[in-house]
């Protein structure tokens, strides 16, 4: 018992420091990098983006050119660019800052599985049976313990998460929530669009979810045949 509790919480301690990395080095180099720069274009498995470079969130996005995949940082509710960190800021405003990033990266799609069909083909084998009320109408279910996912709950919207459903890193009182505690993932054309955002965007979902779609669309993704 005592091995397996030791184990989850370092599994825990690897996840966060992760998501904590990942967040500060993607603020340090928008500081590095804020003047304005002209629209970069891109390819990814035979779509095209046109995007300004401030949504970049890593050097190979910000480049352009053909890309095995493509990582954006956009500020909620508006999805647009986010805004630099700044020493000047204080904890409550970088904090509040954080809550509102939404990491997105679109890449060519899973073969294996629909998104849409995850919670009921991937995730439902591995829930507990109690259901729970989660935010803004949302049902909540646990991992079990002992599953791949058992760090984590899943949130889906009514009846079976195809609209939208994310998987939200377990909270711990005594532990910081960064940005990206939560996993979203959804298709749109041919493309496999991924977010990870704060959870108190739960409560915003239809909205988060309506919106990260309006952005892909919004930044040109087609085929090139089509255009």
């Amino acid at each position: 018992m005592l091995a397996h509790a030791d184990a989850r919480r370092n599994m825990r301690i690897l996840l966060l420091v992760s998501f904590l990395v990942g967040a500060a080095a993607f603020g340090v180099s928008r500081l590095r990098d804020s003047a304005p720069q002209p629209n970069v274009e891109a390819d990814v498995a035979g779509g095209h983006f046109s995007f300004p470079s401030a949504y970049a969130r890593d050097a190979a996005t910000a480049s352009g050119g053909s890309a095995d995949r493509l990582a954006f940082a956009v500020a909620f509710p508006d999805f647009s660019p986010l805004e630099p960190a700044s020493a000047l800021l204080t904890p409550r405003a970088l904090t509040e800052r954080d809550q509102r990033i939404v990491f997105i990266t679109v890449s060519p799609p899973d073969e294996a599985i629909e998104p849409a069909e995850r919670p009921s083909r991937l995730y439902a084998r591995f829930l507990e049976g109690d259901v729970w009320s989660g935010p803004r109408g949302l049902i909540m279910r646990r991992f079990e313990r002992g599953s791949p996912y058992e760090l984590e709950q899943l949130y889906i919207a009514p009846p079976d998460g195809r609209t939208f459903f994310a998987r939200c890193l377990t909270p711990h009182p005594a532990e910081k929530t960064p940005p990206g505690m939560c996993f979203s993932i959804f298709r749109i054309k041919s493309f496999d669009v991924e977010l990870r955002f704060a959870p108190l965007l739960l409560q915003h979902w239809d909205t988060l979810n309506e919106g990260a779609r309006d952005f892909i669309d919004r930044i040109g993704a087609g085929d090139d045949d089509k255009r």
